[in-house]
């Protein structure tokens, strides 16, 4: 608890200092300097943690024979990304889990000793705060500054110029905290005048009371200082139609309308539309925090709304950024005077395949973290950009397309790490239910609609209700990682559930405690839509 009050007073303080510093006047001349000094900016990094002797990265350096000078003169020599693919060969790179803390560092037989505190940007002091998933109990705590926050504005003026959303009906469908939806609200507000409804996932419950208090309190001081920033309007248990209601009221009303929200959510309330026989065209749709698939895109398209895709992690900040002609697929431009992105193949442990692995570098000097080569946990494709647009001319001349992720489970914008899942179904369920390892198994499979979780149990191995080892398992994740967002919104959606099935195995006959089926476990849900079918007939037949 104390932590906690720590955490969100710095948060107070962080948002006063936010909200009194000015806008910038020429955001696209700053990142176009960035992608100038994207070089510079990597080397005075690698100068960062190579003057640390005992740094996981400087002893890595050292064991593949690389000196600054070598460094330097290959990075100017064959270009960033070219050394960076042979700094990852060489043994220059993290692994998900090592920069983690739940694998040990080993390069050339010589065994590394690591803190997360090593990655940390000595020339970042924040106040801003996100935690993803960590262990023992322990989740990862990223600290932004407000300089980086004023930063990630720069993007978000040249996204609304993009998009030319400034005139729209501006929606959210986001989590309070400790997710992402304060953090876009004060944004928002800062470059746009605000949100003008914020619909919150998985907030109504006493669970999450203590951050229903705090998102309060922080979104009352946003407004006292002067900025427009919405409450919270907490949608019901499994209940999406009310966003779908009001977009379709401004659109009625003449107006254009913009969404954001993790994929899942966005689906629900097209789902929600298309059940209700609402009409959103008009409408465009942000999304993030998992994979775009065909199915959601498919589904979110059928109620009228034009849907895009951006990349972003809260260890690595963001990555991939959608521009007006990204409307199929799920794709974005790589944003690359931020990052840098190279790719490995390897075999997941988790889908059995051969993936593209990618590997994240950061490249600002107010980055949280420095990261040179570390392994994001997803998939993905790094190709040339083809399109004409305002981000290709700034430079983006990379698109990563097909991310999904290989490491962790994902659904409702919800990431768990499947290492700290492994020992709660081979270990603490078989303890308590009976059975043993392998007698349990979670899946992530796409239900038309929304990413489900699907908590397989062995026939004939307990007594008890599937119900009741569900209840058991989601207070272990919650306990796990020392908070209920994940519970919240698997509950709030109704995307979790418990089947006395048998366990799905690879085509080797082979176990996995986690499976990411994706796709090919598709349960279609076909959404209700003879209303809006029967309204478009109609326009067609008038010529309206």
């Amino acid at each position: 608890m104390l932590a906690e009050v720590w955490k969100y007073s710095r948060m107070l303080r962080a948002v006063v200092q936010h909200l009194r510093s000015p806008l910038e006047t020429d955001p696209e001349g700053i990142i176009r300097k960035e992608m100038e000094d994207r070089t510079d900016n990597f080397l005075a990094h690698a100068t960062t943690v190579m003057s640390m002797p005992e740094h996981p990265y400087a002893l890595m350096f050292r064991l593949a024979g690389c000196s600054y000078a070598d460094l330097e003169s290959s990075v100017r020599r064959d270009g960033l990304e070219a050394t960076l693919e042979k700094l990852l060969e060489e043994g220059v790179y993290l692994t998900h889990d090592e920069f983690r803390g739940k694998k040990e560092i080993v390069r050339s037989g010589r065994h590394i000793a690591a803190l997360a505190s090593m990655w940390n940007n000595p020339a970042s002091k924040g106040g801003y705060v996100q935690s993803s998933s960590g262990t023992s109990g322990r989740s990862v705590t990223t600290f932004y500054s407000v300089a980086a926050a004023r930063h990630g504005e720069n993007m978000g003026t040249l996204f609304l110029r993009e998009f030319n959303f400034s005139n729209s009906a501006r929606v959210s469908v986001a989590p309070i905290l400790p997710g992402f939806g304060l953090f876009s609200a004060i944004s928002t507000g800062r470059l746009i005048g605000g949100y003008d409804r914020w619909f919150a996932t998985g907030g109504a419950t006493w669970k999450n009371l203590h951050y229903r208090i705090v998102t309060r309190l922080l979104v009352a001081e946003a407004k006292l200082l002067g900025l427009r920033v919405p409450y919270p309007t907490y949608l019901e248990q499994n209940d999406f139609l009310p966003a779908a209601e009001y977009i379709k009221e401004r659109l009625d009303a003449g107006d254009q309308a913009g969404m954001n929200g993790f994929v899942s959510a966005i689906a629900r309330v097209a789902e929600a539309a298309l059940s209700n026989g609402l009409d959103l065209t008009g409408c465009s749709a942000l999304t993030g925090g998992e994979a775009l698939t065909d199915a959601k895109r498919q589904l979110i398209e059928s109620a009228g709304i034009r849907v895009y895709s951006s990349y972003a992690t809260t260890d690595f900040g963001g990555i991939g950024m959608p521009c007006s002609q990204m409307s199929t697929g799920n794709c974005s431009h790589l944003m690359k005077h931020a990052i840098a992105l190279v790719s490995r193949t390897q075999k997941s442990a988790w889908t059995d395949t051969q993936v593209n692995s990618l590997y994240a570098t950061s490249l600002l000097p107010i980055a949280p973290r420095i990261f040179i080569n570390a392994e994001i946990g997803d998939t993905g494709v790094i190709e040339k950009a083809t399109c004409d647009c305002s981000f290709s001319k700034l430079g983006f001349d990379l698109q990563v397309r097909d991310v999904a992720a290989i490491s962790m489970v994902t659904a409702q914008g919800v990431t768990i790490e499947i290492t700290e899942l492994v020992p709660l179904l081979e270990e603490k369920l078989p303890a308590r239910f009976g059975g043993h390892s392998g007698d349990y198994q979670l899946c992530e499979a796409e239900a038309g609609s929304q990413t489900e979780i699907v908590l397989r149990i062995r026939p004939g191995v307990s007594a008890a209700p599937p119900n009741d080892i569900l209840k058991h398992f989601l207070d272990e994740v919650k306990r796990v990682y020392g908070g209920s967002l994940s519970v919240v919104s698997w509950l709030h959606s109704e995307g979790i559930r418990a089947e006395v099935v048998p366990p799905v195995l690879a085509a080797t006959g082979k176990f996995r405690a986690v499976r990411l089926l994706g796709a090919s476990t598709q349960r279609a849900l076909e959404p209700k839509r003879p209303a809006i079918e029967a309204k478009r007939a109609r326009s067609a037949a008038t010529g309206s």
